[in-house]
């Protein structure tokens, strides 16, 4: 009974900071980012969690629920910081810029991260279902728009998005696991030439078409 008198009486208990945190879930999600990009999430547990970040238990489950909805939020929070940062490409020829730009040694911890939870996703997809549906459906839906726009029949844009994301994807792991900075470079620049090369074949496409219709046309007017 002490002891359950005592683990209220802690958790009842709150200094400056943790005040501070009551009504602000955003500046407490931030703070939990910035402890797991130092620390990662192996062996990340609520409690001891809730103390380093200065609130209690109670707080911290009260604002997130669980440790996979607050997994979800911090890496929704640093995806979007990732953005903030360097951007996301405007079409398909910004490929090469927005690699350059989110892979520098500052930001590749963030993908670190993102693969960390990756890898425990896949091993618990119903507890971790929220964030690999996010993850997925953000990064090809932002993708299939870019290449539609780039003129990619609608009917291919899946499958040529879905080739996109993954390609760097994998060049992120592999730079992630080897630091092999120039041969990573090199094959992100192959990878970005082939798919200028597919975006021809879309512009020759529709010349094609378009001509087709105009010779169409002038015979109908004859």
């Amino acid at each position: 009974m002490e002891d359950e008198q005592t683990d209220e009486h802690l958790d009842a208990h709150v200094d400056g900071r943790r005040v501070r945190y009551q009504h602000r879930r955003p500046e407490l999600l931030a703070a939990v980012a910035d402890y797991v990009l130092t620390h990662g999430f192996a062996g990340l547990a609520m409690r001891p969690l809730a103390a380093v970040v200065g609130v209690s238990h109670g707080t911290l489950l009260h604002h997130f629920g669980s440790k996979e909805n607050l997994v979800t939020e911090v890496i929704d929070l640093l995806r979007q910081r990732l953005a903030d940062a360097a951007g996301s490409p405007a079409d398909l020829a910004g490929l090469a810029s927005w690699w350059r730009k989110t892979t520098t040694a500052r930001r590749l911890p963030i993908y670190r991260l993102l693969f960390e939870v990756f890898a425990q996703a896949v091993r618990e997809p119903a507890r971790y279902e929220r964030f690999l549906q996010q993850v997925a459906r953000d990064s090809l839906t932002l993708m299939e728009g870019l290449v539609v726009a780039d003129g990619c029949p609608r009917e291919q844009a899946p499958l040529v998005a879905s080739v996109i994301v993954a390609q760097a994807r994998g060049l992120q792991l592999d730079l992630l696991a080897t630091n092999e900075r120039d041969r990573v470079d090199r094959a992100f620049t192959l990878f970005t030439d082939l798919v200028d090369r597919l975006r021809q074949t879309w512009a020759d496409e529709r010349d094609a078409i378009a001509l087709t219709e105009h010779h169409t046309s002038r015979q109908t007017e004859s």
